[in-house]
């Protein structure tokens, strides 16, 4: 009988064992799969451009260093790519992606925050979403041309972003508004011929101010030089 007891009370020690077992090893697996899905975010957070852009032209008026330490980056005098110092001869100050992308077989930064100064003072905060151009480098390809009709005075940049259909290739801020560019393409179902489009969009406090469309003539720089 005791020998019974003492096998029946180790049965029981070791189903206790187990189950604890199973709760420690869950436990286990939520911890990385929480860590896990931290660092992805705060990999998306951390590469984030148009956050950045915003909270930076909350700070138009003051300095650069003032700014910078706002938005808890550093901003950079030069660019790691030549071709990125060129189009930033008229900024003296911009922030970049450490990710890459190509455009036109050219690489460049995923993104890139261009600083406009007046004396020592913040004037302009210009982001640039390069990843948009890497494909064709007009855009964002759409199946038809898109309707501006549909932007209509007082749509915010949201509800303006999602009629498009996708982001702004650039984001404009200055201390009187906002203005945002969305350049696509399409296939002329007509001609057969691809054909670009940008949008300006100038928002006042928010809201919607001003819509124009121009299209792009991308093919003209291919075919002359001047």
């Amino acid at each position: 009988m005791a020998e019974e007891h003492s096998t029946e009370q180790r049965k029981k020690r070791k189903g206790r064992i187990s189950w604890k077992a199973i709760g420690i090893a869950l436990l286990a697996v939520l911890v990385l799969v929480g860590a896990g899905y931290g660092v992805i975010r705060f990999t998306q957070w951390r590469n984030d451009g148009s956050a950045y852009a915003e909270r930076l032209s909350e700070q138009i008026g003051v300095s650069a260093e003032t700014a910078q330490k706002y938005a808890h980056i550093n901003l950079e005098s030069a660019s790691q790519f030549a071709c990125i110092n060129m189009a930033a001869e008229d900024y003296p100050h911009l922030f970049e992606s450490t990710r890459k992308t190509e455009v036109l077989g050219v690489t460049v930064p995923q993104w890139v925050i261009y600083i406009g100064e007046d004396g020592d003072k913040m004037t302009q905060v210009l982001y640039y979403d390069y990843r948009q151009l890497q494909k064709f480098g007009t855009g964002v390809k759409t199946d038809a041309k898109i309707g501006t009709e549909g932007i209509t005075a007082g749509m915010t940049p949201e509800a303006v972003q999602q009629y498009v259909g996708f982001a702004p290739l650039k984001t404009a801020y200055t201390a009187s508004d906002m203005t945002e560019d969305y350049k696509y393409y399409f296939k002329d179902q007509n001609t057969g011929n691809t054909v670009s489009y940008v949008i300006t969009v100038t928002y006042a406090d928010g809201q919607v101010k001003t819509v124009t469309e121009e299209e792009n003539y991308f093919i003209l720089s291919v075919l002359t030089m001047e």
